[in-house]
């Protein structure tokens, strides 16, 4: 019986798509001026737990459309985005590999965005050894086969697909609060596999626009 062992390690990268603007950012090591602007005057207003901030004869404001592009001035109008990724485990190990069964490994990533247009989690990168991709929809015993499932509400695809960059996991239109997407990794060999041991590494790659 030929054996073989496949170990796993999954990376995270962040990416928040900004439109094509410039503005007057300012941080040092604990504070962040996200925008200002040049007006005459403005007041913060509270009530209970509610607040108010406005500015009077701010220059340039309000917005400027034209074909698919959007200019939106005054700092009122300035919007930060949010996405937070959060994965409970970046390290496999699928085990010693038979013909009889399919070994899985499991990870959950959590994806936070507040952006209009929601988030896309996709494979960012792919590198090292695997086995053959799966091609048919399934992992089975007896085959070499590899590849990935996914669930959770957002989920791109239902059935085994084979790990490449740019596979797109799972993704939702609308803004989001730690929707949870679980990747399954399988594998399996037939008898004719190489005995040896396997490793890859995965970068995964969340993105949202503003």
């Amino acid at each position: 019986m030929r054996k073989a062992s496949f170990l796993i390690i999954v990376l995270l990268l962040g990416l928040l798509a900004f439109p094509s603007v410039s503005w007057g950012l300012m941080s040092s090591t604990n504070y962040t001026i996200f925008a200002d602007s040049v007006d005459s005057g403005g007041v913060l207003s509270g009530c209970g737990t509610y607040r108010l901030e406005d500015s009077a004869g701010e220059s340039p404001a309000g917005s400027s459309t034209r074909s698919v592009y959007e200019v939106i001035g005054g700092y009122l109008a300035m919007d930060w985005s949010v996405l937070i990724i959060d994965i409970d485990n970046t390290t496999l190990d699928l085990g010693s590999l038979s013909t009889s069964v399919v070994n899985t490994s499991s990870v959950v990533v959590a994806v936070t965005a507040n952006a209009d247009d929601g988030y896309v989690l996709s494979v960012g990168s792919v590198s090292g050894t695997s086995l053959t991709a799966v091609s048919d929809g399934t992992v089975t015993a007896g085959a070499e086969e590899y590849g990935v499932a996914v669930s959770g509400l957002d989920a791109a695809f239902s059935d085994d697909r084979g790990i490449t960059a740019g596979l797109n996991l799972s993704s939702s239109s609308t803004p989001v609060i730690s929707a949870q997407t679980t990747l399954t990794f399988k594998a399996a060999i037939s008898s004719g596999s190489t005995a040896g041991s396997r490793s890859q590494t995965i970068t995964l790659t969340a993105s949202t626009s503003i």
